[in-house]
């Protein structure tokens, strides 16, 4: 049965230091941890939907409030660089986690 130490450090906010997008993975510098940088953590796999109104819909093109077009893309949400993130962390000692999405 995990300690109270470890059931602390599950859930962790941090600032994205590496990205790898093929892979899926980033690591992260967790500043009230001393500053230390975690191994790679899997990036939880979240697609962005861009969803127009049902008249605005014409096949992968979207309708903007200024009345023009614009090509739609459905892509995989990687953080930048820099960016906060939320951080689930398995708390096996051996670092292992998961980023589950950005913090504004």
């Amino acid at each position: 049965m995990a300690d109270m130490t470890e059931l602390k450090n599950i859930i962790r906010k941090g600032i994205v230091q590496s990205v790898d997008a093929r892979s899926m993975k980033a690591r992260v510098k967790f500043g009230d941890k001393g500053g230390i940088i975690s191994g790679d953590l899997f990036i939880l796999i979240r697609n962005r939907y861009i969803v127009p109104s049902e008249a605005e819909k014409s096949g992968s093109m979207v309708k903007t409030e200024q009345g023009h077009t614009h090509e739609a893309y459905l892509t995989q949400w990687i953080p930048e660089i820099g960016s906060m993130v939320l951080c689930l962390m398995i708390p096996d000692g051996d670092g292992e986690g998961y980023i589950l999405g950005g913090v504004k």
